[in-house]
C-alpha cells in the first residue's frame, strides 16, 4: 500500500513540474511575441496560460499591455484591474491603468471621500493581502515578545516597555489582520465589472421597457450591487445607480 501511495505522489509531483515547465515555456513564448510586436500571437498564448487556472500580477499585467497595444482598451482595463485585485500596491499597474482610462470615452468624477476613508484605503493599498498576512504573523511574534518581557522581567522599566509596546503592537496587529482580510475578500469577490459594449443605456429597473437613466461607454468600471434575472444593479464612480444587462459587462 505504501509503495502505491509513493508512486501516486511521485506521479502527481512529476505532472505538476511538467505543467509548471509548460507554463514557463508559454510565458517566454508570449513575451517574445509581445517584444516582436506580434500582439495577436502574444494574446493567444497569454490566454492559453490563463486557461490552466494560473493567475499572477505579471500575467494579467502583460495581457493588459497586449490588449492596450491592440487598442482594445476595455479588455486592457479589465486585466489591469484584475492585476490590482491581486496587488493593489503595484504602481506600474496603476500607471498603465490610468493611461488606459484616458483612452476611453467616459471621464467620471468619483464621489469625494472623507480624509479618514481615503487614509484607510490608501494605507490598506500599500500591501497585498498576502503581504498584510505576513505582517500579521510578524506583529503577533513581536506581541509575544512584549508579553514575555512584561510577565517575566523583574525590572520595572522593562515591564513598562513590554506593556506599552504590547499595546501599540496589538493595535497594529489588529489593523494588519483587518487589512489582510479585506484584501482577501476584495480579491475573491467579483463585485466589479467593465462595460464591454460600445454604448449601453442604464435603466431604472431590470426591464428593457423601463426609464433610461444615463449612458455609459465601453471600458467604464462599475460596481455590481445586486443581480436579478440577467440584470445587474450597478453604481458608477459618481454615485449614480441603475440597471444593466449582465451580458453588457465583464465581471472581475
Amino acid at each position: 500500500m505504501k509503495r502505491y501511495t509513493l508512486l501516486i505522489l511521485i506521479t502527481l509531483f512529476s505532472l505538476a513540474c511538467k505543467a509548471q515547465q509548460n507554463a514557463n515555456d508559454w510565458i517566454e513564448q508570449a513575451n517574445a511575441a509581445y517584444n516582436m510586436g506580434n500582439y495577436d500571437s502574444a494574446k493567444i498564448v497569454y490566454e492559453k496560460i490563463l486557461s490552466t487556472d494560473m493567475e499572477s500580477v505579471p500575467l494579467y499585467f502583460n495581457l493588459g499591455n497586449t490588449y492596450y497595444k491592440m487598442h482594445e482598451y476595455p479588455m486592457a482595463i479589465y486585466y489591469y484591474e484584475k492585476a490590482l485585485k491581486l496587488d493593489p500596491s503595484n504602481e506600474e499597474v496603476r500607471t498603465n491603468l490610468a493611461i488606459a482610462n484616458h483612452a476611453i470615452v467616459d471621464k467620471i468624477e468619483p464621489v469625494p471621500q472623507s480624509f479618514i476613508v481615503k487614509f484607510w484605503c490608501n494605507t490598506r493599498a500599500l500591501l497585498s493581502g498576502d503581504q498584510w498576512a505576513w505582517c500579521s504573523i510578524a506583529f503577533f511574534a513581536l506581541l509575544l515578545v512584549s508579553a514575555f518581557l512584561f510577565l517575566r522581567s523583574r525590572k520595572i522599566g522593562v515591564r513598562k516597555l513590554g506593556f506599552f509596546a504590547g499595546v501599540v503592537i496589538l493595535l497594529v496587529f489588529g489593523l494588519s489582520v483587518i487589512f489582510a482580510a479585506q484584501q482577501k475578500y476584495a480579491s475573491e469577490n467579483q463585485d466589479q465589472a467593465i462595460i464591454m459594449e460600445p454604448t449601453v443605456t442604464v435603466k431604472s429597473s431590470p426591464n428593457t421597457a423601463s426609464v433610461d437613466l444615463f449612458v455609459l461607454h465601453e471600458g467604464t468600471k462599475v460596481t455590481v450591487l445586486e443581480s436579478s434575472d440577467g440584470w445587474n444593479k450597478v453604481r458608477i464612480a459618481n454615485g449614480s445607480v441603475g440597471w444593466l444587462e449582465v451580458d453588457k459587462m465583464l465581471s472581475f
